[in-house]
């Protein structure tokens, strides 16, 4: 009876070890289950877009304005993959950064960036978070075009022959403060050329006061055809010969033709200026006989055409 007692005490005593260690182990599944759910819901996913175009509300037909950043800077924020690259890819974009100058009087003034219609689950910081805006009233005014080309976009030994414009006259928009303030609408070579033949293409135009400074301003057609003919800066001199060396003594003289006379010379206007003829020497040391000699011309800072000559050589024995 005893024996039978103990053995199921002890059947007992396991079979509540055995629950109690199931439960712990159930207990601790869940837990490491639930834990990984949170850890994957709240994973933060960021991105940061650049150059977000900035939309200002104003009333663009009383007002004008100019002076602020056309683009912004925008952080976002989302635990949702799929809503965030929505929203970086510029095509699928539902967001805005928006300036709203709907009730602001003309001046300087400084107004908020906001970015509106996000998406739930995303969030967006824009840097800069306000933007400074000159807003004035709205004039259009009609100016004369003109070409423009600086000095340093024509090449060594080239000067402007003629230069026009496919507009005669455009129409610039803008303040009135700046309306005021222009003289003429300029159509200017690109930076990126210089000059050395003829030139025809298409330009930006753009407002500028008498000293050439840049206005913010609309201008329309915003576009023409720029026309230069350049010229090459030449001038006609003569050729003075010298005979160097010693004369054979068999000799008792030697003559010297120059197949021409005359060359012509290019370069910028200061350095044509400063030459009136080219000097050239031809060596008779080892002259014995009529022969046929060339000689090469040079002088400072110009092209010589042609550079070199030839010289005939005619002697006279004792």
């Amino acid at each position: 009876m005893n024996k039978m007692l103990r053995s199921k005490f002890w059947l007992v005593l396991v079979s509540i070890f055995l629950s109690v260690l199931l439960f712990l182990t159930a207990t601790a599944s869940n837990y490491n289950k639930t834990g990984q759910q949170v850890s994957n819901a709240t994973e933060t996913f960021t991105h940061t877009l650049k150059n977000v175009p900035i939309d200002i509300k104003y009333d663009s037909d009383k007002y004008f304005i100019s002076g602020y950043s056309y683009e912004a800077e925008v952080y976002l924020t989302s635990i949702n993959r799929v809503k965030l690259d929505s929203e970086i890819n510029s095509d699928t974009r539902s967001f805005k950064v928006v300036a709203d100058l709907s009730n602001v009087q003309p001046g300087t003034t400084t107004a908020k960036l906001k970015v509106t219609n996000l998406p739930s689950g995303v969030t967006a910081t824009v840097s800069p978070d306000n933007i400074s805006v000159t807003i004035g009233k709205k004039k259009s005014k009609k100016f004369k075009v003109e070409g423009k080309v600086n000095s340093n976009q024509l090449a060594t030994g080239y000067e402007i022959k003629n230069m026009s414009t496919g507009l005669q006259e455009v129409e610039v928009t803008s303040d009135e403060m700046t309306i005021s303030q222009v003289d003429h609408v300029v159509a200017s070579l690109p930076d990126d050329q210089i000059l050395s033949g003829d030139y025809k293409g298409k330009v930006p135009l753009q407002a500028v006061t008498a000293d050439g400074t840049l206005l913010a301003s609309v201008v329309n057609p915003a576009h023409t055809t720029l026309y230069v003919k350049v010229k090459k800066l030449t001038k006609v001199v003569p050729v003075s010969l010298k005979a160097v060396g010693k004369m054979n003594d068999k000799l008792s003289d030697i003559d010297y033709q120059l197949s021409q006379d005359t060359v012509t010379i290019s370069g910028s206007q200061e350095a044509l200026d400063k030459i009136n003829q080219i000097n050239a020497e031809v060596d008779i040391s080892n002259v014995t006989r009529d022969t046929v000699k060339t000689v090469n011309l040079s002088a400072d800072n110009v092209i010589i055409e042609p550079s070199v000559l030839s010289v005939r050589l005619t002697t006279k024995k004792k």
